[in-house]
C-alpha cells in the first residue's frame, strides 16, 4: 500500500513538473517574433544579409512554437494560430530565398505578407479592434 502511495505521489510530481505552454513564454516568443522582424528590416535596409537571414532564422525558429490554448469547445483559435505560424514560415522561407538572391523587393514583399499574418492572428486571438 505504502509502495502504491509513493507511486502515486511522484507521479503527480512528475505530472506538475511537466509544464505546458504557458502565457509567459508566450509573450516571450512574440517578443522574440517581433525583435527578428526587426531584425530582418535592418538587415534589408542596410544590405547586411546576415543579418537579414539571422532575423528570419529566429523569427521561424519562434514561431514554430507558438501555441494558442482554446478557450471552448467551439474556440478554433488553435487551429487558425497555428494555420498562421505555418504561413508565417512558409514565407519565410520565401524571404529567405529573395535575400539570398539580393531580391530586396520580393524579400519586402514577403515581408509584408509575414506581418499581415501576425496582424490577422493578432485581430482574432487578440480581439484587436479592426
Amino acid at each position: 500500500m505504502k509502495k502504491i502511495i509513493v507511486n502515486v505521489l511522484v507521479l503527480g510530481f512528475m505530472t506538475l513538473s511537466l509544464q505546458a505552454y504557458d502565457q509567459v513564454e508566450r509573450i516571450q516568443d512574440m517578443q522574440t517574433m517581433e525583435a527578428a522582424m526587426a531584425q530582418i528590416q535592418k538587415g534589408v535596409l542596410y544590405n547586411n544579409k546576415k543579418m537579414a537571414l539571422q532575423g528570419v532564422e529566429n523569427l521561424k525558429k519562434a514561431s514554430s512554437k507558438v501555441e494558442v490554448a482554446p478557450k471552448g469547445l467551439m474556440d478554433y483559435s488553435t487551429v487558425f494560430a497555428k494555420k498562421q505560424a505555418a504561413n508565417i514560415v512558409k514565407y519565410s522561407d520565401k524571404m529567405k530565398s529573395n535575400i539570398e538572391a539580393n531580391q530586396k523587393h520580393a524579400a519586402a514583399t514577403n515581408y509584408t505578407k509575414v506581418l499581415s499574418q501576425c496582424i490577422s492572428c493578432h485581430n482574432k486571438i487578440r480581439k484587436w479592434s479592426q
